[in-house]
């Protein structure tokens, strides 16, 4: 468990799909989280839960404030050689977007992965019209690798996918000027 000053970001457990499968009835958040939607049985949540219990390749937390599952967090796309992983998270609880909670579960998340699992690098993909997500990404350190032009298709056009990344080095030295390194 990963304890920050307002949330905690803890595994996922099997009684926290039906609080996940709710929250991903949030069509628009959903959408902007990862591109896709669409209809998941509870059942196939967890079929899919237990098919990853085992996984090296993925490591996914709960966010939680005050007790209430709010989000979830994690890598995936592990690479141990490379020393890069990629990330992806959400807030879908209407009532805690845009209030920091986004940005205290990356910083957390973005130490533990440094600095205990020693990652070298860590990315994401994001459309361009995630515009919150992508100022809270750079506001922690990432800057844009790249751009994929009208690569993929989010409420009705043709969007781009942008490319973000941090190394460990940049973290090390944002975290010195921030006074918490």
């Amino acid at each position: 468990m990963l304890q920050g000053k307002n949330l905690v970001l803890r595994a996922v457990e099997r009684d926290d799909l039906k609080r996940l499968h709710e929250l991903e009835r949030d069509i628009e958040l959903t959408m902007l989280g990862n591109g896709r939607w669409e209809p998941v049985s509870l059942a196939a949540l967890e079929k899919e839960w237990h098919k990853h219990l085992d996984d090296d390749d993925r490591a996914q937390f709960v966010i939680e404030i005050d007790g209430k599952v709010v989000g979830d967090i994690g890598l995936y796309r592990q690479n141990r050689r490379h020393g890069t992983t990629q990330f992806g998270m959400g807030i879908y609880d209407r009532e805690y977007v845009g209030k920091g909670y986004g940005r205290e579960a990356l910083k957390l998340l973005l130490d533990w992965a440094f600095h205990v699992q020693n990652w070298r690098k860590i990315s994401l993909e994001t459309f361009n019209v995630n515009e919150r997500a992508i100022r809270m990404y750079r506001a922690c350190g990432f800057t844009e690798e790249g751009r994929l032009k009208q690569h993929a298709y989010f409420e009705g056009a043709y969007v781009d996918l942008v490319i973000i990344g941090l190394l460990r080095s940049e973290w090390e030295a944002l975290r010195v000027r921030e006074g918490g390194g």
